[in-house]
């Protein structure tokens, strides 16, 4: 290009470590993918030079992620086999169990030179937030130093500028820029993990990885960055906190990732639309609902498979009839056994005596091994045809998941991430529907018919009511349940009736103001414990009489049980005409 400026030194200068990020990059997009937006749950390290997270992701696997520091294969990856923890912790993992656990990973940054990467993680929240007494100046971000040998791993916090307890010591840099401050380092050569962690040259910060490779020659080939980087190379910096005179002298270590706009991609690149990222956009009750749909259809395929008659076992079964029908002639007259002869078990596969049953002919075994070749056959091609359906059946569904997905996708992100908007905007999306009426399920996590059973439910009463003779009431609770929410409601100067044996219904007399309640009303609420007991049949038996005051409810007890502390003991007997009046009344 005659016109084009020069491409400045210090963008020449880094040329091979561009070539080497573009490697990095397309060895961890994935690795990146699954940390980000994951939450970590645990942080542990092994001897061997691990680092693990144990992370939490809606829809991922509980794979761990492994950050290894080893001299050979530093990097980060995720694996089901999970190293042996160190049986004390390291300095690493007691400052980022306090200050990085529980919180989600905002970001990751791959940074040039030296190759290096950063997690950065989200500021703590609710809980979490009163339980850290968190700062600005609490750590934030995890470094693992690649470049290092052998590599290191750092807990550090990120400053948007230069903090002003470093100015004289970083006066030479732009004040603009990100700044890391450095709180411990562990390595394989340092096991104590109380060296603070420092760089020997500028690291200068590359990109959000994740989108497509860099493309070294279209970055060389801006003009226009070319004069940014000229005229404006920024830098921001790692250090270690305040430290005696002895301690190591503070070297810079990052630059400022927004004069290097022109190697993060300008538009964010498309996710691949496939069918976990489109289960990972529908509401949680849909999503379970719809992996329990694809995993009845796996499970029937695997199982359809599994019963397929295999074609070896058909294969020998044809051979063995054919060579039957073949050497028939040979079975001796009027014997029930034959003796079959070794070229032929060796030929045909047929075992070395045949024996027939009462009232059986040669010919019937002849008969007998091509209907079960038959059957066999048959089942075959019924179970082929099943199992080409069920694929079917999957790939559609799977389908219109993936479609579903993209539509969702589709939408605005503000209406994304807004569960009414969503709700909202997501019925006309037919393809949403579609998923929706086969699962059997509502965009909402409760269905309207739900709703109004729960509402039901709410306004229901935990008893039936009655009516005394005397004029007050009597209640008798329905079930267990009901019994303990009915003693929730039930004044402490108030009576409770219950037999003294076996189960049953827990009954509330009500006690008039200023009296107590009439031998009559204590006769019918026993007489009503009694009916809604086991001794219905016997019509008499004995009866608690308490105060609900007397009456323990544990939290250890099971529905309907309660502690009697103080009580009365009553004998009643009662007639079925007595039962039927009382009832009478209660009607008219």
């Amino acid at each position: 290009m005659p016109n084009s400026p020069a491409i400045p030194r210090f963008f020449q200068d880094l040329a091979p470590q561009w070539a080497r990020l573009g490697l990095w990059q397309k060895k961890l997009t994935v690795v990146f993918d699954r940390l980000r937006n994951s939450t970590v749950q645990k942080i542990s390290a092994s001897d061997e030079g691990f680092v693990i997270l144990n992370l939490y992701k809606p829809g991922a696997a509980r794979e761990p992620a492994l950050i290894s520091i080893q001299r050979t294969g530093s990097g980060i990856s995720f694996s089901s086999a999970k190293p042996t923890s160190q049986n004390k912790p390291n300095s690493i993992v007691q400052m980022g169990r306090k200050y990085l656990q529980g919180r989600r990973i905002e970001q990751v940054l791959l940074c040039l030179d030296p190759l290096a990467v950063i997690i950065e993680f989200a500021p703590p929240g609710g809980k979490l937030l009163e339980e850290l007494e968190w700062t600005a100046d609490s750590p934030n971000c995890l470094v693992i130093d690649l470049d290092s040998r052998p590599a290191r791993v750092c807990v550090a916090t990120k400053h948007t500028c230069v903090p002003s307890r470093y100015e004289d010591q970083c006066s030479g840099f732009e004040s603009g820029g990100d700044f890391y401050e450095s709180h411990c380092e562990w390595s394989l050569e340092n096991t104590k993990t109380k060296r603070r962690a420092t760089f020997t040259h500028p690291l200068v910060t590359s990109c959000i990885v994740g989108g497509e490779s860099i493309a070294t020659e279209k970055i060389l080939a801006d003009s226009k960055a070319a004069k940014t980087l000229e005229q404006e190379p920024g830098r921001t910096h790692l250090a270690e906190p305040e430290a005696p005179e002895s301690s190591e002298t503070i070297i810079p270590a990052a630059a400022d990732s927004q004069k290097f706009e022109l190697i993060k991609p300008s538009v964010a690149p498309q996710p691949e639309m496939n069918l976990q990222f489109a289960l990972n956009l529908l509401p949680t009750h849909v999503r379970r609902a719809a992996r329990t749909r694809l995993q009845f259809f796996e499970r029937r395929l695997q199982r359809q498979k599994t019963d397929l008659p295999v074609a070896s076992v058909m294969d020998n079964l044809k051979r063995r009839a054919e060579g039957l029908r073949a050497h028939i002639y040979m079975w001796p007259k009027d014997f029930p056994q034959w003796h079959v002869p070794p070229e032929i078990i060796e030929s045909a596969g047929l075992p070395a005596i045949l024996t027939l049953k009462h009232g059986q002919s040669p010919g019937d075994l002849v008969t007998a091994a091509f209907d079960e070749l038959d059957k066999l056959a048959r089942r075959r091609s019924e179970l082929e045809k099943r199992i080409e359906e069920s694929r079917l059946a999957l790939e559609r569904f799977a389908d219109q998941i993936i479609q579903a997905g993209a539509d969702i996708f589709a939408l605005p992100e503000e209406v994304r991430s807004s569960r009414l908007a969503l709700a909202r905007d997501v019925q006309h999306l037919v393809t949403v529907q579609r998923i929706l009426t086969q699962l059997e399920v509502s965009w909402s996590p409760v269905g309207e018919k739900q709703s109004a059973m729960e509402a039901e439910r709410e306004r229901r009463l935990p008893y039936r009511s009655f009516r005394a003779s005397s004029g007050e009431f009597i209640r008798v609770s329905k079930s267990a349940a009901d019994a303990d929410a009915m003693l929730k409601l039930m004044p402490a100067h108030h009576t409770w009736v219950h037999v003294m044996t076996g189960e049953g219904s827990h009954v509330w007399l009500e006690k008039p103001k200023g009296a107590k309640p009439s031998d009559a009303a204590l006769r019918e609420a026993a007489m009503l414990a009694i009916h809604h007991s086991k001794q219905t049949r016997a019509q008499e038996a004995d009866v608690y009489v308490a105060l609900r005051a007397d009456l323990d409810k544990r939290k250890d007890l099971p529905p309907g049980k309660v502690i009697v502390r103080r009580s009365e003991h009553r004998f009643v007997r009662y007639s079925q005409m007595e039962l039927q009046a009382f009832m009478e009344k209660q009607g008219s």
